[in-house]
C-alpha cells in the first residue's frame, strides 16, 4: 500500500462526497454544466402543426340598472365558452352608448383561434 495510492483513493471520496452535496460549489458547478450542454443541444426540426380551437363569449342583459353582474366559463381543452350577465339595459348611460337604442337582451362574439408551429 502506498501513499499516493491512498491519497489518491482519498480525494476521490472526498471530491465525490463534495460534488454530491447540493449547496457546494463544485455541485452548483456541474449542475450548471449539465444545464449548459441542455440548453445547447441542436433541436431536430419536427413537422409544423395548425391547431383550431373555437371559443364563444356570450352577453345577456336583461332589463335592470346594473345591480347584477356576474360571469361563468367553461373549458373543454381548446375550446371555451365564457356567458356574462349584467342587467343594464334600462341604464340611460348604456342606451346613450348604443345611440338611444336599448342593447340587445343577447350577443354571441365567436372567436376562432389558429395556433401555428412552424
Amino acid at each position: 500500500l502506498t501513499k499516493t495510492k491512498a491519497v489518491k483513493e482519498m480525494e476521490g471520496k472526498l471530491n465525490n462526497a463534495l460534488v454530491t452535496f447540493p449547496d457546494s460549489p463544485a455541485a452548483k458547478i456541474k449542475s450548471l454544466q449539465k444545464v449548459k450542454q441542455t440548453v445547447s443541444k441542436k433541436k431536430e426540426p419536427t413537422e409544423g402543426s395548425i391547431s383550431v380551437a373555437l371559443d364563444l363569449v356570450a352577453m345577456i342583459r336583461p332589463d335592470g340598472f346594473g345591480n347584477l353582474q356576474g360571469f361563468a366559463g367553461y373549458q373543454l381543452g381548446p375550446h371555451s365558452i365564457t356567458v356574462g350577465v349584467h342587467n343594464d339595459a334600462d341604464d340611460p348611460g348604456v342606451i346613450s352608448q348604443f345611440g338611444g337604442v336599448r342593447p340587445a337582451f343577447l350577443r354571441v362574439q365567436p372567436k376562432l383561434k389558429l395556433d401555428v408551429e412552424l
